[in-house]
């Protein structure tokens, strides 16, 4: 029997961009999770149903529903893509090595995951370990993704998760800017989360608990914690430092604690996985190891 043509299958990048619109009933959703306009999810769902002569989805302003076809179609995608799930994990136990793809935050990625990892790769020299540094949710169903660590575990409602720590910020500077004194006059890092903002204490709250007005004076914004971080150690300025992510700096003294009241996170870190992750040989051994790397929670910074 001969193979069926290729040219008659349809491209794996608009399959991909169905599944997630899909899964997330928005095309602006759909393009967060595969860092794309909504534009360009649009269109290739457009191409894909004319490709199939099908609609696949009504399209409103609130978002996009299946149709009828476009379910069916959908549950042949999901199970197709599981199907190259489990033969990717065939590939690699006949090889003798095993992959495993972690999703994180690009400041937990970079401050407090990257800098231990070698530690695990040494005793595990069998294991490939792909580190994706993203502020999307990550898409399980459609993505080779076995961890998301993140911030809370709204995102992640159907998934197995396991709690890593709850942070904590405080304020922090260089030690030229502690030097220097009168650092209450001292420009302010801040750093925007977009809607995550709302969790996360910033300098409005920190003056409120300390008892004090909030000094109307200049400062730098950064949309990424990890530069923020940068700036401080730089002596931009000073920031309200995650202890969990400064704890390099602390150690080798490029950051100094200034002052209390230290304000916790109102959520803490998650590590959120498929139960179908733990079937990977290695899986469970890795998340012990996620879990012994975050000690027990604190509630101050020594000054």
């Amino acid at each position: 029997m001969n193979a069926p043509s290729r040219s008659r299958l349809p491209k794996l990048s608009a399959i991909l961009a169905f599944e997630t619109a899909a899964r997330t009933g928005s095309l602006a959703r759909a393009a967060d999770s595969l860092a794309l306009t909504a534009a360009a999810v649009s269109q290739q769902i457009r191409q894909l149903e004319q490709h199939l002569g099908i609609q696949l989805f009504t399209r409103a302003k609130s978002g996009v529903t299946l149709t009828e076809q476009g379910a069916d179609y959908l549950a042949y995608v999901q199970e197709a893509f599981e199907t190259l799930r489990v033969a990717q994990q065939h590939v690699d136990r006949q090889r003798g090595q095993e992959t495993l793809t972690v999703f994180a935050l690009p400041a937990l990625a970079s401050k407090w995951l990257n800098p231990a990892i070698g530690d695990w790769l040494a005793h595990h020299p069998q294991v490939d370990i792909r580190l994706h540094a993203t502020h999307a949710a990550v898409d399980f169903a459609a993505s080779a993704a076995d961890f998301a660590l993140c911030f809370g575990d709204q995102d992640y409602p159907l998934l197995e998760k396991v709690r890593l720590f709850q942070d904590c910020v405080q304020p922090v500077c260089s030690p030229q800017r502690q030097a220097a004194g009168d650092w209450a006059r001292q420009p302010l890092i801040h750093v925007d989360w977009g809607k995550e903002s709302q969790f996360l204490p910033g300098w409005h709250e920190w003056f409120s608990a300390a008892g004090l007005p909030l000094p109307q004076r200049r400062g730098l914004t950064y949309n990424l914690t990890s530069l923020a971080i940068d700036a401080a150690v730089a002596g931009q300025g000073i920031l309200l430092g995650q202890q969990r992510l400064i704890q390099r700096e602390l150690a080798n003294g490029t950051l100094v604690p200034l002052a209390e009241p230290v304000l916790p996170l109102s959520k803490p870190y998650y590590v959120a996985f498929p139960q179908r992750t733990l079937d990977k040989p290695k899986a469970a051994e890795f998340l012990a190891w996620l879990q012994n790397l975050a000690p027990p929670d604190i509630d101050r910074l020594s000054i």
